[in-house]
């Protein structure tokens, strides 16, 4: 991939895609059918379909694919709406239906209980597939995650190992190791100090001002009053996530996603850049990749983190290749079953 000229570097790959995330387009003009689904210990995700739901879920075979954003991102994005309507407006015969789930308290999405979405817990992602399933059993489902997402979906698919109901998995930027991550985005820098963390924090203020009564009737005691004056990506997890553990970095081991590479048993696609800000290439688990023969990792150069733009006029790169991998999955699958 040759990045946009005039975004030459991780950083700003990076934050071009942060500062376009509600831009639209030709390639990303797509309006979302939505729905809320109740999780299985009580709490609440919202699903944005696109094109709409259809009444014959049950004789459907139309691929779902189900994608999940990263840490305070939601269906709206551009790179997301990019993606749906790219796997969508597909030929004839290669078209999916793709479903965003936005996690709990994001989008607008109402908290019905204290507990927030995390990087480690995969239970909301497994009611998610089930239901899917349930409802759209001829269906072939599909997971693709971005940044945080990716790191989910790569636990999920470990866990699941040879039992997961998706047939292939796509994980953009994924961090792998959370620990590396959350020690890259706290070193000094214009990125990380004047657009990294002020983006997340003020998405965290939003929910949580938004939720504020639910957050503070709860049980797990959350200081609302700190919550609302955070400054960084620890101090929020610090006052959240990590309450269980001794504290936010043993968080960001536990919920780490590498030793789960070499479980996968699902065809699964990773990419990553070298020049990633936050996903440092570091903390790729190569030797999980050349020993497992279910996983393939695409790392490129350039694109920084959720960026991979490239043109002079910024187009994102994996649009093609994430639909190529899809359909080479569907048609192999289909060549097996006839």
């Amino acid at each position: 991939m040759t990045p946009t000229p005039f975004l030459n570097s991780g950083n700003l790959q990076s934050q071009y895609c942060i500062l376009n995330a509600l831009k639209r387009d030709r390639h990303s003009n797509i309006v979302y059918d939505r729905e809320l689904g109740a999780m299985s210990n009580g709490g609440t995700i919202s699903l944005d379909w696109y094109p709409a739901r259809r009444p014959l879920g049950y004789l459907d075979s139309t691929p779902i694919v189900v994608v999940m954003s990263g840490i305070a991102g939601s269906s709206y994005e551009y790179h997301i709406r990019c993606l749906a309507m790219s796997l969508a407006n597909q030929s004839k015969g290669r078209e999916c239906r793709v479903v965003v789930m936005n996690h709990r308290g994001t989008s607008k999405t109402p908290l019905t209980t204290g507990k927030l979405y995390d990087a480690r817990d995969t239970g909301d992602f497994c009611d998610i597939i089930q239901g899917l399933k349930n409802s759209y059993p001829q269906a072939p489902l599909v997971g693709v995650g971005f940044s945080m997402g990716a790191n989910l979906l790569t636990r999920y698919l470990g866990e699941q190992g040879s039992k997961s109901p998706l047939v292939a998995g796509i994980a953009i930027c994924c961090p792998f190791d959370m620990h590396a991550l959350a020690v890259a985005v706290h070193r000094k820098s214009l990125f990380n100090d004047q657009v990294f963390h002020p983006t997340l924090t003020s998405a965290f203020k939003r929910m949580a001002m938004r939720n504020y009564d639910v957050l503070k009737a709860s049980s797990i005691g959350y200081d609302m009053d700190a919550i609302m004056n955070v400054k960084c990506l620890t101090e929020f997890d610090s006052l959240t996530h990590a309450k269980t553990y001794k504290d936010c970095w043993d968080y960001y081991r536990d919920s780490s996603s590498v030793a789960h590479v070499g479980y996968i048993r699902t065809p699964y696609l990773a990419i990553n850049t070298v020049d990633d800000p936050t996903s440092v290439a570091r903390s790729i688990p190569l030797g999980h990749f050349r020993e497992n023969p279910y996983t393939a990792l695409a790392l490129l150069e350039h694109g920084g983190h959720l960026g991979l733009f490239t043109g002079i006029n910024p187009e994102i790169w994996y649009l093609n290749p994430v639909a190529e991998f899809i359909n080479g999955v569907l048609t192999s699958r289909q060549a097996l079953i006839l």
